[in-house]
């Protein structure tokens, strides 16, 4: 399976815990300031915490992804699912990018590379997202990415993808 993704424009890298870590303790020189808003900060502590009890060996499961731009090795953003697939077979994705290079097409691209790698798993069915109903250029990124609406859960708009 691969180590990591190549698109046109981008690398997807899984992140070992060390770098999940040097995010946490703010250390890191790999990734735009921007992207690490209060909720990432939240999610790379949960994800550090579950990737510590696990094999290795499922870590790129449970970390985030970084978006790097291959022309200039710049750290725009991370993807990753947050964890295992479920008892049917799909995994819930999360993703960030830098508020520098939003609206760029940036954020599609690492979603479409990022459910290449999914391909790659027979257990995994698809994806499943989260999306706040505000948030509309993520609905927007879901949607071009052939993600399906399949209902209102509070404040969110729930997609799926079938692989």
């Amino acid at each position: 399976m691969s180590e990591h993704m190549e698109c046109k424009r981008l690398l997807l890298l899984p992140l070992s815990l060390e770098e999940m870590e040097q995010i946490k303790n703010g250390s890191q020189k790999f990734l735009c300031e921007s992207v690490l808003s209060e909720v990432i900060k939240k999610a790379v502590a949960h994800k550090i915490e579950r990737m510590r009890k696990a094999p290795h060996k499922v870590h790129p499961w449970m970390s985030y992804w970084l978006i790097q731009k291959k022309e200039s090795g710049e750290g725009i953003g991370l993807i990753g699912s947050k964890g295992l697939p479920d008892m049917d077979g799909y995994v819930e994705l999360g993703y960030a990018v830098a508020r520098e290079h939003r609206r760029n097409g940036y954020m599609t691209e690492a979603l479409f590379g990022f459910l290449d790698w999914l391909y790659e798993w027979p257990f995994c069915n698809g994806a499943t997202l989260s999306i706040r109903s505000a948030n509309t250029p993520s609905l927007c990124v879901a949607e071009k990415c052939g993600f399906q609406f399949e209902r209102i859960q509070d404040i969110y708009r729930i997609y799926r993808y079938n692989l």
